[in-house]
């Protein structure tokens, strides 16, 4: 359906194309009467142009109609013996257009045909030139003209339209750069002051000799240690948009750095069980680095919403996909879609980003599962 916006785009194109018709028909009407010196072209004749010019006004919506149909007028005002010569202007405008709209391949195809098609109507029904040669010259003459400069035109545009996407995926490149300057600057030294003063704080209760319990002493530790160690992903994952400024960080977390991230949920007091299965080295690097996402938020969300006493993350690395899943026995309940967070759009976007399929829901027997599923080749 055309929406009035849409519509009343179209208006000034259709009003330009139709006064590029009626210009181009005066002036091969103008032109006939001065190339007829000895008798007058006749009404019919002015007819034949008008038609013939009429077709050119749908060229930019229908540019077989228009080629056809001027093509066609033009052989009929031949056949009528009516006076040659710039009416044969008009179709070649159509082959313009033609080659200007639609792919090589299609317009060298057509081309062919109307060159064998007009090489035979001079020869074999007028008969003005009987030499079939010469009138293969001048069909290819009259034909590649049009068609060369419909393509010349087209290949033109398309280049300014590449230089243009290409500006504006720099001006897009350089906003990137300074979005992840502004981000490393101001997230990367909250996490930088965290992770200090857990440090001082840790210090302090070692220099003073003072008693602390455990589990203070653990959380400061496990504080520090998730501080610096997201600081460090901060920089790795910014480091591409940052031109490489950092080429001695990991882009991504991975498979084998599972295992350090559930140990510092465990210290946080939730039980963690975790079991990778198969082989983690056939799993590529950008779907292990998936993986490790899906599994530190689902710890993170069930940290934060579950209110679960324990969790299990099993990983099992196949000979052609990896698949993920993450239980806890919390609260579980339905997802409120109106309510749900970036990280679990996050976690979804990754998977399918990656051709794998995504779940997240109640567990059946209470609590909540995350699932991942995504698939590889091993060539």
């Amino acid at each position: 359906m055309t929406t009035p916006s849409a519509a009343r785009r179209r208006l000034p194109a259709l009003a330009f194309d139709i006064g590029l018709a009626a210009l181009l028909g005066v002036l091969a009407s103008g032109t006939t009467v001065g190339a007829a010196v000895d008798h007058d072209p006749g009404p019919l004749a002015f007819t034949l142009i008008a038609v013939t010019a009429a077709f050119l006004a749908v060229r930019r919506h229908w540019p077989e109609v228009a080629l056809a149909g001027s093509i066609t007028s033009l052989y009929v005002y031949l056949y009528l013996g009516l006076p040659e010569g710039p009416i044969y202007m008009l179709p070649a405008v159509a082959v313009f257009f033609y080659a200007f709209a639609r792919p090589l391949k299609t317009v060298l195809t057509v081309i062919g045909a109307l060159f064998a098609v007009n090489t035979a109507f001079q020869t074999f029904v007028l008969g003005d030139i009987p030499d079939l040669w010469v009138n293969a010259s001048i069909t290819s003459v009259w034909l590649g003209i049009a068609a060369a400069g419909g393509r010349i035109v087209r290949e033109a545009r398309h280049a300014r339209a590449r230089e243009r996407e290409a500006e504006r995926e720099r001006y897009r490149a350089d906003e990137r750069v300074e979005m992840a300057r502004e981000i490393h600057d101001v997230v990367g030294h909250s996490l930088a002051v965290v992770s200090m003063n857990a440090g001082v704080a840790l210090h302090m209760l070692e220099k003073r000799g003072q008693s602390a319990p455990p589990e203070v002493l653990e959380n400061l530790q496990a504080i520090r240690d998730a501080s610096t160690r997201a600081l460090q992903d901060l920089r790795a994952t910014l480091a591409p948009l940052r031109q490489g400024r950092h080429p001695d960080l990991r882009p991504t977390g991975a498979i084998a750095d599972i295992p350090s991230l559930v140990e510092s949920v465990r210290t946080g007091g939730l039980d963690v069980a975790y079991e990778v299965g198969g082989d983690p080295a056939l799993v590529p690097a950008n779907l292990a680095a998936t993986a490790y996402r899906v599994v530190q938020e689902s710890l993170t969300n069930v940290i934060r919403h579950a209110e679960a006493s324990r969790a299990a993350v099993r990983i099992d690395c196949g000979a052609t996909e990896i698949r993920i899943l993450v239980e806890d026995d919390g609260r579980g309940g339905p997802i409120d879609l109106d309510r749900v967070g970036q990280g679990l759009t996050g976690m979804m976007e990754r998977v399918l980003t990656s051709g794998g399929h995504f779940s997240a829901a109640p567990g059946r027997g209470g609590g909540f599962a995350v699932k991942a599923d995504m698939p590889y080749t091993t060539a």
